[in-house]
């Protein structure tokens, strides 16, 4: 979203990129994820500005998690 210079419709949405941007894993297998990486994903991934995103998605490589 940031590459493109594509703002989230929601507010609390700017946070969660934030929040996102600056979250480090911990390399500990048995340290769970912060639960609020999961509310940060299902919120920026229902946004408005999620149509604008993925009508450039030709223009960048979301790695999936498939081994």
């Amino acid at each position: 979203m940031r590459q493109f210079e594509i703002e989230p419709a929601d507010p609390v949405n700017v946070e969660f990129c934030d929040f996102l941007s600056e979250y480090a894993v911990d390399p500990d297998p048995h340290t769970p994820l912060d639960p609020k990486v999961g509310i940060a994903v299902q919120s920026i991934w229902k946004d408005g500005s999620m149509d604008a995103l993925l009508e450039r998605q030709s223009e960048f490589y979301l790695m999936d998690s498939a081994p």
